[in-house]
């Protein structure tokens, strides 16, 4: 006797079911085609103090006709953060210290600067005596999040202010974390070749000296996990169409690339690169040219 095709279909759609051996074997097929992932997280822990080396190399060069001025930047910084308290999202309300500093700098023919924390102050430039009071002290207090999020400054130290004129609590905030150990962390689990994005804006000056806010965009892309070690490539895209080349200018140095390697285990920055090389022609006239060459680099230092 024939078995009506759709009682047949029933009949095989029951046994599966009620085989545990077949459903297994589904499961687990299922479970070897998953993709793994991992969670991102900064971990932060009470009196933890992590120390790193920073290393800022900036060469910028401005060409009218046949004349051109190069302006470099040089430094070299040792610096830590200190845990102060966690609560009990795991946000840590942290400390940064700066422990010394060399600085490297000149503009074009100009008699070149040099200052060393370690060495006699007598010796170091008038104009950067104030930054030789801030070293080993305080320069802010901050709370962050896990992912990465500078939360809020509570904090900016008045010695830090003094060593840098006409910066405002608003500004320094910013410059500490774009200096800082931070790297925006997605708050989900990802897996290798997943992307997230970082949104900010800049204020600039165009040609007819007029404020423009510029919209910027940063897009991370996990690269690769070895070793509980995940690599972290970002580049930057500008979302606010620009012309203006006086902008264009000002915007050379915020539009950078760069690769992070970050420990999943402990939860902390093992290194950091920024890279930025730019050229933009007619900045200042249909016969200038410009160019930025920047590497920034932060390093854990393993043995503090």
């Amino acid at each position: 006797m024939l078995i009506p095709f759709r009682r047949a279909c029933l009949i095989v759609v029951i046994a599966l079911l009620l085989c545990p051996s077949l459903r297994a074997a589904g499961d687990g097929n299922k479970a070897k085609s998953a993709a793994p992932v991992w969670q991102l997280a900064f971990k932060f822990t009470a009196k933890q103090a992590v120390h790193y080396d920073d290393r800022f190399n900036s060469s910028i060069q401005v060409r009218k006709g046949e004349k051109s001025v190069r302006i470099l930047n040089n430094r070299e910084t040792r610096k830590h953060y200190r845990v102060l308290t966690v609560d009990d999202r795991g946000q840590g309300l942290v400390e940064t210290v700066v422990d010394r500093v060399k600085i490297h700098a000149q503009k074009g023919t100009d008699p070149p600067i040099h200052v060393d924390s370690t060495a006699d102050p007598d010796k170091c430039p008038s104009d950067f005596r104030p930054l030789l009071q801030t070293i080993g002290r305080p320069i802010a207090r901050s709370r962050f999040g896990t992912s990465g999020k500078l939360l809020k400054v509570l904090s900016v130290s008045k010695t830090w202010l003094k060593a840098n004129p006409g910066s405002t609590f608003t500004s320094m905030s910013k410059s500490l974390v774009n200096r800082s150990f931070l790297v925006p962390l997605p708050a989900v689990p990802v897996g290798v070749g997943a992307a997230w994005d970082e949104a900010f804006h800049v204020t600039a000056i165009d040609s007819d000296r007029q404020q423009r806010r510029i919209a910027i965009k940063r897009i991370y892309t996990l690269d690769e996990v070895a070793d509980s070690k995940a690599t972290i490539t970002w580049k930057t895209v500008k979302l606010t169409p620009v012309t203006d080349r006086r902008i264009l200018a000002q915007l050379i140095q915020v539009v950078s690339s760069g690769t992070v390697v970050f420990d999943i285990r402990r939860g902390l920055l093992i290194s950091k690169t920024t890279r930025i090389d730019s050229t933009l022609v007619g900045p200042f006239g249909d016969d200038t040219l410009m160019t930025a060459k920047t590497t920034h680099e932060l390093v854990l230092s393993e043995g503090d």
